[in-house]
């Protein structure tokens, strides 16, 4: 069964475990669970439209996605953990509603470079915004029939194919 879902990386796998997926695509942000192939390797970046504008010791924009999504939790960490005030102005329901509140300058996004809208820089390093983990997109699969193992083969080709 093929299913897309925007749900934590730990519910597709549960879903997966129990058996009703055959494979499972997710972003590992743990090392609990070391089994699974990587895909490709994701940078992340703090995604902006070119004229976004920040003035360190304000409150830092933020487009995210709703909780429980683990690279909400990721940036949140990092700017905690760099003591860098932020909000949270727009909260979306995937990668592209993300991406249009960015590209419209409204906020900035922790997102990986590979699905970032190409209208968008990283302006980390403009506004001295730490810097972001890379995480490995990892495919767990378990399927005996051919034609299934060879179209998501292809899949996983399609993704690296994306990286940049």
């Amino acid at each position: 069964m093929w299913k897309y879902a925007s749900l934590r990386p730990g519910d597709v796998l549960d879903d997966f475990d129990r058996g009703a997926l055959d494979a499972a695509i997710v972003l590992r942000h743990d090392g609990r669970r070391r089994d699974g192939e990587v895909i490709l390797e994701e940078g992340f970046g703090w995604m902006a439209a070119p004229d976004f504008e920040y003035r360190p010791g304000e409150r830092l924009r933020l487009a995210t996605q709703s909780e429980p999504c683990s690279v909400r939790s990721m940036a949140i960490a990092a700017l905690d953990a760099s003591a860098i005030p932020w909000t949270e102005v727009f909260v979306g329901g995937g990668v592209a509603t993300i991406g249009a509140a960015i590209s419209a300058g409204l906020a900035v996004a922790a997102l990986g470079r590979r699905v970032a809208p190409p209208v968008t820089v990283d302006v980390g390093p403009r506004f001295g915004l730490p810097k972001l983990p890379t995480r490995d997109v990892m495919l767990h699969a378990r399927l005996s029939d051919p034609q299934a193992r060879r179209s998501l083969k292809t899949l996983c080709a399609a993704i690296r194919s994306t990286a940049r």
